[in-house]
């Protein structure tokens, strides 16, 4: 799901809320949004799939800075001076940076799958002639 799709959904929820929605309208907007939390599980399966990948990733690639400076070392180092080489590690950064925007994306999306929930709800009530709240 693009930015531009998740913009013209905003624009609908406050659509919603400036102007008036036909009952019509509202059983149509509530299958748009179901079918919205649809494609947001889809994104949500392939960021979690890159998610787990990358974190696999930093794991061995923090593995192999550890053993190359355990092993290219002949002074006995500290675990707390091996654990710091790793941190300042161009690499374990590149790595850790990556996974991080992932998990970003990833919750980012669990927000929005969260807010098309409601507004599958909400629109649905209304379609049906529902407003308590």
């Amino acid at each position: 799901m693009n930015k531009d799709t998740l913009k013209a959904l905003e624009e609908i929820i406050i659509s919603a809320y400036e102007s008036s929605v036909t009952l019509d309208e509202a059983e149509r907007l509530s299958a748009r949004f179901l079918h919205a939390q649809f494609e947001v599980a889809c994104s949500l399966q392939a960021l979690d799939l890159d998610a787990r990948m990358r974190k696999s990733g930093v794991k061995a690639i923090r593995a192999a800075v550890y053993t190359a400076a355990k092993s290219g070392s002949e002074a006995k180092q500290t675990v707390s001076d091996l654990e710091h080489l790793l941190n300042a590690s161009p690499e374990v950064i590149g790595a850790q940076d990556a996974f991080d925007a992932v998990e970003s994306q990833r919750d980012e999306f669990e927000r929005y799958f969260g807010i098309f929930k409601d507004a599958h709800v909400y629109f649905r009530q209304m379609s049906k002639g529902r407003f308590e709240g």
